[in-house]
């Protein structure tokens, strides 16, 4: 028997997992699950393996620390994975033996690693990690104090080989030998030295005699653009490969080609994937274009040939792109695949995967070895409905509508629209749950939520994808109103209790909805651009803008102008809550300060929270329930007339009122 629907905390504190990696015999499946620390106001990852033969799950990590990037070696007998032991200097590669059924630190790595890849000789591990801080660098601080030359010295990532046999020569000495009469053998070689590009991310090729390095000159977001793919052979030379713009790759399983995602033209931002095959012998390459208007990413390359996934309608799909460009789907248009892992013959597939029933749960070879769903309380659920609707330009729009399990489609009910980020994600119809937005407890309230998948979102092919260009704003405006007509027109949304909220790019849209236009009552804007100027200036990834508007602001100041909410500030009537991360570099404060700045000025209603220490999004589940809380009793006050102050500033939590509702 069901209690109402889920409370913030409830949902907060839900257990996910992800990141499935397969072991190369198909018997084994390594994953991470994540669950909530509220104590600690920290989220903390387990690393699990599921054993298909006994049918059993093991924590293989320390429960205290947070555990990720599991890497199984080629014998499938050990696993290697990264833990966080906490302070600095703490990035521990741990060894879980399964037949000893026993886990160990192999080592402690001085700097952040990013990606662990055992090697195809099973002889060692591989490591992207932040390159060590030079001793210049140390006496300059020592002597000046810290400082940075902007753009200058870029902290990129190196590749590192960790010698496996040194390693557990020095891991068995601790207890055979004092420390003295060890012996000092390096353990690691330092493959590249972090001077000349970032290693961004590498593929190992199955007989072990080479690695693909994805490399931008620079760890600088503006220059990832700049890729390139290098190769690295047994003799420790690097190659580079003839290829523009790469984002993924992976070897053939005669290790004799690679195969890597590239633009189908030349635009890296716009256009759909193509997959180029470069012949490792000479260099020649081969064009396998998709017959479909997807997008597709690079999953792996099989016996049975390339695993593919992209975004389509509300969902995330997987499939087999054979040689010739068509596709063969492997999921269902009511399945969304957050990550999947395939073994080198393409015969046993893991998945971390969403249904519009089920949160994710983990799958090997189409059977659900995980049962998250069992662990949630017993409360009703909202119901997800996909609608489209056209646009002012005749645009077809889709989206996402939230509703509450009892609807009647006979009240007229409040709305809220919930735009989501990038502007190349989108809306998901399984049933996956917002770290930001109250979607659950606004249904509860009776209020309705919509998630339009506006023009520029991913899964709607290459013209779509162009279509906000030089047309931020006022097309996604659009798109937006349009939708809410759309509902109105059916007769049960109340056109005078509109809302709309949203983080980053979804927040940019926000902002432009309560300065444009006059239609909703209430807006939230997280992380949202404010002016295009303003952003343009201090964001980290000036590309954007030339991206998407064409050019800087002081060769066309016109189009930054009539593309950004402040242009509209004297119409703005919408009462806003801005949020924001202080130490945001996508989205810098001053977006924020400007907005909240130009509201006040023009006696709108305004409230701007600054996150202390928050980058671009939350990472603390404390974080998350204040920025979700404050949007419902922002929301509940001007849609439904609810009290805002003493349960906005969140000075007392009644638990007893908080779960009756």
């Amino acid at each position: 028997m069901s209690d109402g629907y889920l409370t913030i905390e409830e949902q907060l504190s839900l257990p996910v997992v992800n990141s499935p990696v397969i072991s190369a015999d198909g018997k084994k499946v390594a994953y991470t699950a994540r669950r909530t620390d509220w104590d600690d106001n920290k989220y903390l990852r387990t690393v699990v393996v599921y054993d298909a033969e006994s049918g059993t799950a093991l924590h293989v990590s320390n429960d205290e620390f947070d555990s990720s990037l599991p890497d199984w070696a080629p014998d499938s007998r050990r696993l290697a994975f990264l833990q966080k032991t906490g302070g600095e200097n703490k990035n521990d590669v741990m060894i879980f033996d399964f037949e000893e059924k026993r886990t160990f630190k192999l080592l402690t790595f001085e700097n952040d690693i990013s990606q662990i890849k055992w090697s195809r000789k099973n002889d060692g591990l591989y490591l992207v990690a932040a390159s060590p801080e030079s001793e210049e660098l140390k006496k300059r601080k020592e002597n000046y104090g810290e400082f940075d030359y902007i753009d200058e010295e870029p902290k990129n990532s190196s590749l590192f080989f960790v010698h496996l046999s040194r390693a557990m020569k020095k891991y068995s000495s601790r207890f055979e030998l004092p420390k003295d009469m060890r012996s000092e053998e390096t353990l690691f070689d330092k493959l590249t030295d972090g001077k000349e590009f970032h290693v961004s991310s590498i593929a190992l090729s199955p007989d072990g005699n080479h690695v693909a390095l994805l490399a931008p000159p620079t760890s600088d977001v503006n220059d990832f653009d700049k890729a390139k793919v290098f190769l690295i052979n047994a003799d420790k030379k690097l190659k580079e490969l003839p290829l523009k713009h790469p984002r993924g790759f992976a070897f053939s399983p005669d290790s004799k080609k690679l195969a890597v995602v590239v633009p189908e033209e030349e635009d890296p931002w716009m256009d759909n994937g193509a997959v180029e095959i470069v012949d490792l012998s000479d260099l020649s390459k081969k064009r396998v274009v998709v017959k479909h208007d997807l997008n597709i990413e690079l999953v792996s390359w099989t016996e049975k040939g390339f695993f593919v996934s992209w975004i389509e309608d509300c969902t995330i799909s997987l499939g087999l792109l054979g040689e010739k460009g068509t596709i063969a789907r492997l999921t269902n248009e009511d399945q969304l695949v957050m990550a999947s892992s395939t073994t080198p013959n393409g015969e046993h597939l893991a998945m971390a995967m969403a249904t519009d029933d089920e949160p994710v749960e983990i799958y090997l070879d189409g059977k659900k070895i995980t049962d998250i769903a069992s662990l949630q309380p017993k409360r009703e659920r909202v119901r997800k409905e996909r609608l489209s609707w056209k646009s002012n330009d005749g645009t077809e729009i889709h989206g996402v509508l939230n509703l509450p399990a009892d609807f009647d489609s006979m009240k007229k009910h409040p709305l809220v629209v919930l735009v989501h980020g990038g502007p190349t994600w989108t809306a998901l119809a399984a049933r996956v749950t917002s770290s930001y937005y109250p979607v659950e407890q606004l249904v509860s309230k009776g209020v309705l939520v919509l998630e339009p998948n506006y023009r520029g979102s991913e899964g709607y092919g290459r013209d779509f994808r162009k279509l906000n260009y030089r047309n931020l704003g006022i097309g996604d405006y659009q798109d937006v109103i349009s939708g809410v007509d759309h509902l109105i027109e059916k007769g049960f949304v109340d056109e005078d209790r509109i809302g709309v909220m949203g983080w980053s790019q979804g927040g940019y849209i926000s902002a432009f909805c309560a300065t444009y236009g006059k239609r909703f009552k209430a807006a939230s804007v997280g992380a949202g651009i404010s002016n295009w100027m303003t952003y343009h200036v201090n964001t980290d990834i000036h590309e954007f803008c030339h991206r998407y508007l064409g050019d800087n602001p002081w060769e066309d100041p016109q189009i930054y102008e009539q593309t950004s909410p402040m242009t509209y500030i004297r119409n703005a009537s919408t009462p806003t809550l801005i949020q924001h991360g202080g130490s945001d570099t996508r989205v810098p404060p001053p977006n924020a300060f400007e907005l909240y700045q130009g509201l006040r000025e023009m006696n709108v209603p305004v409230r701007l929270v600054i996150y202390k220490g928050m980058g671009h999004g939350a990472d603390k589940p404390g974080l998350h329930r204040a920025i979700m809380t404050q949007n419902l009793v922002w929301f509940s006050h001007y849609l439904l007339g609810e009290p805002l102050e003493e349960s906005f500033k969140l000075k007392r939590v009644d638990r007893e009122k908080t779960e009756k509702s």
